[in-house]
This record gives structure tokens, sequence and C-alpha cells, in this order.
């Protein structure tokens, strides 16, 4: 079949690393992935204590409980105030944060290499990082994310579900380029722990249609915390997992599905205001 051709990805990776059981693999998994996932929130946390502990309110609500003699009598008072003034602030510095929380993604891309190239003693070729027209595959794979995305936006504008109220005129092109670069790592970091490594490990040992089942499945699984999450939107990542391991398949490498899972995510949130895993972004091109 011509969505299952073979794979020289996949072919290395059976040839050069041990035969596992599927199960063997899974848990793997799920260590590497909570492993990126604590240092993705590490870096995260990091500014976001920097930003908390820079804010007058903060420190004032600070030294007000340091001169209480009476603390522990109003401890869930006092508790309660602190996280009505962090709320504040997380709600003041939104946008900053959103950043931070997409190259804290960076993480995952790191651990994940560490493990398949270390550990497994896989080569970076075998994560699809094939050199052979690596720009062409990610520009391609740019303009086809692209359209899709302006394709849904259109039937959802034909179809009444969406309004579009012209364009933002408050449009900070800084940060719609911080966004972008951050959109490059975040999107990257999913498809290198999905694609990349949990998809071809599950087919070097499994079989193809196996591994994109799964791998599917695990996607639209790492999205459930997200806001807004429903039935609707799992089956609808799952086959987004489906589509993307049968593109990572066709095209041989990791570029071209990076960089459309990318410009998806930017083109939703920074080119047509909506919001991207429930959340809303400030800077965008156009309001909906």
């Amino acid at each position: 079949s011509w969505l299952f051709k073979p794979n020289s990805v996949i072919d290395e990776t059976i040839a050069t690393t041990k035969k596992r059981k599927f199960f063997v693999i899974g848990l793997t998994f799920l260590l590497v992935y909570y492993i990126a996932t604590f240092m993705s929130r590490l870096i995260i946390a990091i500014p976001t204590y920097i930003i908390a502990f820079s804010d007058e309110r903060f420190m004032s609500f600070i030294a007000e409980m340091a001169n209480k003699t009476d603390f522990d009598a109003y401890m869930q008072e006092y508790q309660k105030s602190a996280e009505a003034i962090l709320t504040q602030i997380v709600d003041d510095n939104m946008p900053l944060l959103n950043l931070f929380s997409l190259f804290g993604t960076l993480a995952t891309i790191v651990v994940v290499i560490f493990y398949c190239c270390k550990i497994e003693k896989r080569r970076l070729f075998t994560l699809g990082f094939a050199r052979k027209c690596a720009f062409k595959e990610y520009i391609y794979g740019l303009i086809v994310g692209l359209l899709m995305f302006s394709a849904t936006y259109g039937i959802m504008l034909l179809s009444g579900e969406v309004e579009s109220n012209g364009f933002d005129t408050d449009i900070s092109v800084k940060m719609v380029l911080l966004y972008l670069l951050g959109f490059i790592i975040q999107g990257a970091s999913e498809e290198i722990l999905l694609r990349g490594y949990f998809f071809v490990s599950c087919a070097a040992n499994t079989n193809v249609t196996v591994s994109i089942l799964a791998s599917s499945a695990l996607f639209a699984a790492m999205h459930i915390s997200n806001p807004g999450f429903s039935l609707l939107a799992f089956i609808n990542l799952f086959l987004f997992g489906v589509f993307a391991a049968l593109y990572f398949l066709r095209r041989g490498s990791i570029w071209g599905i990076c960089a459309l899972h990318t410009i998806w995510n930017f083109a939703q949130g920074n080119i047509f205001g909506c919001s991207v895993s429930g959340m809303p972004l400030e800077d965008t091109l156009l309001l909906t």
C-alpha cells in the first residue's frame, strides 16, 4: 500500500536496537515523558517565581505575613489571599507566561534526544532528522499546515461558528515573532516525542498500524488537561495524530510534520485569533 511503503528510519531502528515488548516500550515512554514534563515545568517555574517576587503586591503580602504573630490561627485565610494575589499576577503577565510555557518544551526535545541517542544508542536519523532536503521539507510543511488551518477557518466562517471582527491594530510584532519561535520549539517537541521517538520505537518492535493507533491515542491523551477539552477534541486530536504519523511515514523525515504542527498552532492563535489548546493569545492578526 502507498501508505505503508518501506521507511528507512524504521528499518535502521530495527537493525540497530534491541527487540522489546510493547508494554516495555509504553512504560519507558511514560518515564521519559514524565521526566521531560518535570524539566519543562521547572524551566517555566523559575521565571514565574521571579515575576511573582518582583511584584509589589506579592512582596507587600509577604511582609504583612512576616509581621503577623498569629499566622497559624489564620493560615487558611492567608493562603486564600496569597492565591488571589498570585492569580492576579498570573493574569497580568499571561502573554509572557504563555511564551515561557512554549519555550519550556525545549526540555522535552533535549530529554528525548538524550534518551534515544545515549541510552537506546539510536542515531538522530532514526528520530527523523534526515539531512537530505531538510529545509525544503520544512518549508513544504509550513505551506501545507497554513493551507489546512486556513481552510478550517474558512469553513467555520461560512458556517457561522466564528465571527471575524477585523484586524488587531494593537498587535506587537515583537511578541508575534517570539510566539512563532516558541511554537517552532513546541510543535517540534511533540512531534519528536510522539512520532520520532515513540512511533518509530513501536513500529520497529510491533507493526506500523499498531504504532499509528498507539501514538495517536497518546497524542490525544496528552491534551486532556487543556481548558475546554471534550470528546470531540479527543477524536480530532486522535485523527490529527493519525495524519501526522502517515505524513511522517510518507515524507521520510520529521522536519515536515514539525513545521506543519508549528504553523497550525501559530496560525490558529497569532494569525486567526483562536485559542490554542484552550490558551487565548493577545497578539493576533485577526480578531475572532
